[in-house]
């Protein structure tokens, strides 16, 4: 469970990272071509994104407790990818990357909360 939430932690931390420094042409399939307002709110949106890594990297050692922490960060990776689907709704089919990280975002989250809370109990 360690070694799985260590390296999870980093596809977020990479991805806003990336996000933050490039902007829209940091987004798989993005376009430097949107409004000053939605590069600005991309980019600080991913300073959010950003924090979850550190989030869980801080409990990796601590997975055999209950940790509010963990389970906040994976929720909020969960609802991101909701997040995530509404605009792909809303918007259109994204990227396949992005397609990829929505299905990660649904599918981890709950499954890396039911396993921590069953080593936590353990």
């Amino acid at each position: 469970m360690q070694w799985t939430l260590a390296v999870l932690a980093a596809i977020p931390t990479a991805s806003a990272a990336r996000e933050i420094v490039l902007g829209p042409r940091g987004v798989p399939g993005g376009s430097p071509e949107v409004t000053p307002t939605v590069d600005s709110a991309l980019r600080y949106a991913n300073v959010f994104k950003l924090a979850v890594g550190p989030v869980m990297w801080s409990q990796v050692p601590r997975v055999d407790t209950n940790s509010p922490a963990l389970t906040s960060a994976l929720a909020a990776l969960f609802v991101g990818g909701l997040a995530r689907t509404w605009s792909w709704k809303q918007a259109g089919r994204p990227h396949p990357v992005s397609v990829t990280a929505v299905v990660l975002e649904l599918v981890a989250p709950p499954v890396l909360i039911v396993w921590q809370r069953r080593v936590a109990s353990r």
